[in-house]
């Protein structure tokens, strides 16, 4: 059988007999009562093949469950309604406290064996915000420059040729935005103003759903034009 293993990248270790590429890097969160989609991690960077030519090669796919890297992984029974299997992810529509943990994908036949696993933290919002401050990214912008702040991992949720459906907040209040910011996929900000500092979440809408992803935005320049005046001042006294 011809090889879909990448040479690009270091295999870790065998496991019974399967090739174990251990933790991927890449760490799923979702805040709760948000559905959110864990793709596996073995076509996108380990294997030379998409799920449909695994299929056809005649490879299945198998997910596990963990609470731990390393402790017993169970089988993984999929109820087609909160939690379901479609083709190369799991969907969590939404993902509940009890879904945090690790969860490996085993793509098999009787002759070849890889497997991966991703984790997956779920967390609820802080008190009287619609966000974790342990989940939101963190960017900085400089007064007066233009800063664009998109929408962390949006991407994973929108299908080719959609237009997705978006809502921005600041503080987790509608804004009736000034006229040198545009919001669409993401927030574009023409001239950062100190005022501009604070937390933005994006919100899109997925049928009964939403996914919300935040980001806390610090500006900078001020404080650094302050203390060079200053230091003007006092070298002329």
């Amino acid at each position: 059988m011809t090889s879909l293993c990448s040479r690009s990248v270091h295999i870790f270790c065998h496991v019974e007999g399967c090739t174990d590429w251990s933790v991927d890097y890449k760490k799923y969160q979702a805040l709760l009562g948000e559905p959110v989609r864990i793709r596996c991690a073995l076509f996108y960077g380990y294997i030379r093949a998409n799920y449909s030519l695994a299929q056809s090669a005649g490879l299945s796919l198998m997910w596990y469950k963990s609470t731990g890297h390393g402790d017993f992984e169970e089988p993984i029974s999929f109820d087609g309604t909160r939690m379901s299997k479609e083709e190369d992810a799991i969907w969590f529509r939404p993902a509940e406290l009890e879904d945090v943990g690790y969860y490996s994908c085993v793509l098999r036949n009787s002759t070849y064996c890889m497997k991966v696993s991703m984790s997956l933290n779920v967390a609820e919002n802080d008190t009287d915000v619609c966000y974790n401050s342990k989940m939101r990214s963190y960017e900085k912008a400089e007064l007066s420059k233009s800063k664009n702040i998109s929408c962390p991992g949006i991407e994973e949720y929108i299908q080719a040729g959609t237009e997705p459906d978006i809502t921005w907040y600041k503080e987790c209040k509608p804004q009736q935005w000034r006229a040198s910011i545009e919001t669409k996929d993401s927030l574009y900000i023409r001239e950062v103003r100190e005022e501009d500092t604070g937390n933005y979440t994006c919100e899109l809408t997925l049928g009964a759903f939403v996914v919300r992803k935040t980001t806390q935005l610090s500006v900078t320049g001020k404080s650094t034009a302050i203390r060079l005046l200053l230091l003007h001042q006092l070298v002329k006294v």
